[in-house]
């Protein structure tokens, strides 16, 4: 149980698309909206927690199609949402008024997230805990996993929050904002590369 709790610390340092529009959003929106999008993406990754848990997951991507389909989704979305956080604030593709990414947008990024589902996949097949009872590990599992999780989404808000608040000129700003969706689209760009081999 130790070693499966300091696999999931260990993943949930290693920053993927969820932490990454987590930290850029409350960089580019601040802490209310950022804690609905928190909020939506601890929604997403319980659910699909229960869809890999569930085999769902395994059963779709057996399908070429699917996967393919899937895989298109998930980066039309991340690109969305890369966008948004790149130009927030500017006039540029949308409108100073727009509201921010919010607990939907959390919960859609989590099921199109490949990082999601390689995290939780790996968690789940590996470290057994009580390979008996199937349905009871992966209650416990999911537990455990919370405990970390919640906390160590806040965390990356609190950063994003923290960079929000340094009143950097508008310039500087944009050039984060922009830098982070980038780094958001090359790991994205890495994720479906692993998926697909």
């Amino acid at each position: 149980m130790i070693s499966y709790m300091l696999a999931v610390i260990i993943l949930m340092a290693i920053p993927g698309p969820a932490l990454l529009t987590i930290f850029g959003i409350g960089a580019a929106f601040g802490y209310a909206a950022g804690i609905r999008y928190v909020i939506g993406i601890y929604i997403g990754a319980n659910l699909v927690a229960l869809i890999a848990f569930s085999g769902l997951s395994t059963a779709l991507l057996q399908y070429p199609g699917m996967r393919t389909l899937l895989m298109g989704v998930s980066l039309a979305f991340l690109i969305y949402l890369a966008f948004r956080i790149a130009f927030a604030g500017s006039n540029f593709g949308q409108s100073k008024n727009a509201a921010p990414p919010g607990i939907r947008s959390g919960i859609i990024l989590q099921l199109v997230n490949p990082k999601a589902y390689m995290t939780v996949s790996a968690l789940y097949l590996s470290f057994p805990i009580m390979p008996d009872t199937p349905l009871t590990e992966a209650i416990v599992k999911l537990g455990l996993a919370n405990i970390v999780w919640i906390p160590g989404h806040f965390v990356w808000l609190y950063a994003g929050v923290r960079v929000n608040r340094l009143n950097l000129s508008q310039r500087t700003s944009r050039n984060l904002n922009i830098a982070l969706a980038a780094a958001m689209l090359c790991l994205v760009s890495i994720s479906v590369f692993f998926v697909n081999q």
